[in-house]
């Protein structure tokens, strides 16, 4: 085994182990969640973690859908920072819009969503031979 090999092995293990805990979060929201308020942006909460886990298993076969989960990440800030603003707006506390994004980035599940894309394109990276000529002196 080469080093490359060990390095992407070694980013895998934690991409799919938070993939499937996200995943798990996903569902305990869907069960959990309120949808009368907002239902589109409480469905695509739901859906897009629970994604994370099949589209994580795909990615390790088609390496052409790993960038789609930080494609996914992107969209769930967005999704989750909107609840979190509704959430916060309706007590009064909300300080300002990007202070809201900023805390939910700041969320365990925000980071372990994007720890997944950012540990499955660098073992992806890992995995692609270089296309820079190497010398032999």
């Amino acid at each position: 085994m080469t080093i490359r090999t060990i390095g992407s092995l070694v980013l895998t293990i934690p991409a799919a182990v938070l993939s499937f805990a996200v995943m798990a979060h996903g569902l305990f929201s869907a069960v959990v969640i309120d949808t009368r308020f907002n239902p589109v942006l409480s469905v695509l909460y739901c859906v897009l973690p629970i994604l994370i886990f099949p589209l994580f298993l795909l990615g390790q076969l088609f390496r052409k859908l790993i960038p789609l989960q930080a494609i996914l990440a992107l969209a769930w800030l967005p999704v989750y920072s909107a609840l979190d603003w509704r959430a916060c707006a309706s007590h009064g506390y909300c300080a300002s819009v990007a202070g809201t994004v900023w805390m939910t980035f700041k969320t365990d599940p925000v980071m372990a969503f994007f720890g997944v894309a950012l540990l499955s394109v660098v073992a992806l990276a890992l995995k692609t031979p270089s296309r820079i000529p190497t010398s032999k002196g």
